[in-house]
């Protein structure tokens, strides 16, 4: 059984692979896989079955189809919604905006994962060849791979909250990354009510729903009067960070 360290280091070997000729999804990945197409999936297959680990068979047959390998991992319980607990060699989703239809369309092999939720991950097929990307959006979840690997860091930490940046940092028309992390935690936790009508989304700006959203959160603490004002302090960013995600 291969560690999670080796996992890393192969897919690393795959970096700069692209595809001859171009644009046509061919190459040795494609070509070991057996099938031609969006090839994100098959390098997740690639490296695993390198150390016989077989994921067609393991989860699904279709495995390069990204929807359908979710949705085996869901069936066996190895589907996780925070990315902010993934572990090197644990296989990160995606739902990229300029990718197919699906809840999600793109994947790759995660190298670590942050307490913010930005993730390093190698993904095969983006920008049509294989390479290392960060991301802090459009993460849906990833499988946990602890089955197929040996971990001897032993059990996943509980998730530690960023530094709180300042109470300044979350005024009314305030624009700055940190209003975008808060908003993804009200976002993971459920805390979305309050919105412009287009559904509540992550973004630089704290509005009037962002302070509404988490005014919600704070009085579900038990809180009142002005520490439920929705203006995150210390301790409402770090239970915002720190609190599990619900079971839906």
């Amino acid at each position: 059984m291969p560690t999670r360290a080796q996992i890393v280091t192969k897919a690393r070997s795959l970096i700069g692979i692209g595809e001859n000729p171009p644009g046509s999804n061919r190459n040795k990945i494609t070509e070991k896989y057996g099938y031609v197409g969006a090839w994100c999936a098959m390098t997740t297959w690639y490296v695993y079955q390198s150390f016989g680990v077989d994921l067609k068979k393991e989860f699904t047959p279709f495995w390069a189809a990204t929807t359908q390998g979710v949705h085996a991992a869901q069936n066996r319980g190895l589907w996780r919604t925070d990315i902010r607990t993934a572990r090197p060699g644990d296989l990160v989703y995606y739902k990229l905006p300029d990718g197919d239809e699906g809840f999600v369309n793109h994947t790759g092999i995660v190298v670590s994962a942050a307490p913010s939720g930005t993730v390093v991950a190698i993904e095969g097929n983006t920008a049509n060849v294989c390479a290392q990307r960060t991301r802090s959006s459009h993460i849906v979840g990833y499988i946990d791979m602890s089955p197929f690997v040996s971990d001897p860091a032993g059990p996943r930490p509980a998730p530690a909250a960023p530094p709180f940046p300042g109470r300044h940092m979350f005024r009314i028309g305030k624009t700055s990354v940190h209003v975008t992390a808060l908003d993804k935690q009200l976002i993971r936790l459920g805390y979305t009510k309050s919105h412009d009508g287009d559904g509540y989304q992550a973004g630089p700006k704290f509005t009037k729903w962002t302070r509404t959203n988490v005014k919600e959160f704070q009085r579900a603490q038990g809180w009142t009067g002005d520490d439920a004002d929705g203006y995150p302090g210390p301790e409402t960013w770090r239970r915002l960070f720190t609190t599990p995600t619900p079971k839906r």
